[in-house]
């Protein structure tokens, strides 16, 4: 006969075993908990452009590597050159893995040089990886009053941005600040579509993009020569764009110069960036990034990216763009700065 004490805590126990799964099932896997779940990819730009491009080609991979098969759609929110987009995401969207996205990776290095007007920190974020590196160049439509970058310091040409936090203005104030080139950044556009149709209308004479945004987005402006290439940003010179077009680091004076460009080449080393509010559980980031990797080197999606003409072969891990930011927000106070400086225009 069981004693009644000793009866009472068999019954309470088998209660616990009840209502509690034992250890080894108590923590829900990554795959159960994404099954049937959708997962919101946040693109921080209009979808109409190369940034639109990538992202829909990722998620469509994207799907069949995340554990639980989860759907994945596309939630556009573009604005004020991305800080929009990561305002929301660091503030308002759930930590729980249903929301990635990609940045504006110029709205990262925006939050050094004006912590104020942001409302995320960068090295807090749930860093994914990379689709690829960027490449930027400054471009003029084939009738622009200037067509090269000694032209370009004596005459006035009007180019089309976004907010004070896109490539698209901050590529044009560094040029004009460092070089001395009378480029007028038009700020307001919603993206860059919308850009490139006011630059065929003749309502602006070029803008600064990323070089892998023209094929995806205009390959006949390419081939037909519409495009006159006058500046490089980045750490050296793609062949593609043409050995003749100068780039911007080997332009500008040796030490605090070539500082800052190297600190604002930050945004273009993380390039295409993936990423998740803080705070995403341990076990689903770890699962993302190793789905962004698989699909990465997923011979589907490969195929897709060339057909596209964008670039499969520069992918970063998590961990990589990590270190970039890391790095990006080490430089000293006084640095940051005077590349604040160098990226503003009146």
């Amino acid at each position: 006969m069981i004693a009644p004490h000793a009866l009472m805590q068999v019954t309470i126990a088998a209660a616990v075993l009840a209502i509690s799964p034992p250890a080894a099932q108590a923590q829900q896997s990554v795959a159960d908990f994404y099954r049937g779940k959708t997962i919101t990819y946040n693109l921080a730009v209009p979808d109409g452009a190369s940034w639109g491009l990538y992202a829909r080609t990722f998620i469509e991979h994207l799907r069949k590597h995340v554990p639980g098969n989860p759907t994945i759609i596309l939630q556009v929110m573009p604005g004020a050159g991305g800080v929009t987009a990561s305002n929301y995401m660091y503030n308002v969207a759930a930590r729980d893995g249903t929301v990635i996205g990609t940045p504006l990776s110029t709205a990262m290095v925006f939050a050094a040089t004006d912590p104020k007007q942001v409302q995320y920190d960068p090295r807090k974020f749930s860093w994914i990886g990379s689709l690829a590196v960027i490449q930027d160049v400054i471009s003029v439509w084939h009738t622009a009053p200037a067509k090269t970058l000694a032209e370009a310091k004596k005459t006035e040409l009007i180019m089309g941005a976004t907010g004070k936090g896109s490539n698209s203005f901050q590529d044009v104030a560094l040029s004009n600040n460092l070089l001395g080139t009378k480029f007028k950044a038009v700020r307001g556009y919603k993206g860059g579509a919308e850009i490139n149709i006011a630059i065929e209308r003749g309502e602006l004479h070029g803008r600064a993009n990323t070089w892998d945004g023209w094929p995806g987005a205009h390959p006949d402006w390419l081939r037909d020569k519409k495009l006159i290439h006058l500046l490089q940003l980045g750490p050296r010179k793609l062949p593609e764009i043409g050995d003749e077009v100068p780039l911007l680091r080997e332009l500008v004076q040796p030490g605090e110069q070539r500082q800052i460009v190297d600190f604002m080449g930050a945004q273009l080393a993380m390039g295409r960036s993936v990423y998740g509010p803080p705070g995403i559980p341990k076990d689903r980031l770890a699962a993302l990034r190793t789905a962004l990797v698989a699909t990465m080197k997923d011979p589907a999606y490969i195929a897709q990216v060339a057909k596209l003409r964008l670039d499969a072969k520069t992918w970063q891990t998590g961990e990589a763009v990590e270190r970039i930011i890391n790095e990006a927000f080490s430089v000293s106070p006084a640095l940051i700065q005077k590349a604040k400086a160098a990226i503003d225009l009146p």
